[in-house]
């Protein structure tokens, strides 16, 4: 036995544990308590924005946030986030977690009628 320690893991490195920890997870939730969920903007087949995270019981964790910065400003975001927002309620979610620091989209996210737990 050994233990590594990396300031470089890699995808899959990262995926393995994911994975490892979804497994253990589902021991004590029921599958269909557990829904992965996206949502994405495309134009001409590209991506310039998308948002990613799951519902898990009755909350919706938001993971990941993003629009591309040529396109910041064009309500991107907001049409992401009410997609999802939507999504997840019809699905049963009645509270949602999301993560960011100050110099992302804490203003956006602010702007939105949440409840913060911490500032």
């Amino acid at each position: 036995m050994s233990l590594k320690i990396t300031t470089t893991p890699t995808t899959n490195e990262i995926n393995e544990i994911y994975e490892g920890l979804l497994t253990h997870n589902l021991q004590y939730i029921q599958m269909e308590q557990y829904t992965p969920l996206a949502v994405f903007k495309e134009e001409n087949g590209k991506k310039i924005g998308g948002i990613t995270g799951d519902i898990l019981g009755n909350w919706l964790r938001i993971r990941y946030l993003w629009v591309d910065k040529a396109y910041r400003g064009n309500n991107i975001g907001t049409e992401l986030l009410q997609a999802m927002e939507n999504t997840a309620k019809k699905k049963g979610a009645k509270y949602a977690e999301v993560d960011t620091f100050s110099f992302q989209a804490l203003p956006f996210i602010k702007s939105r009628d949440l409840k913060f737990l911490a500032p």
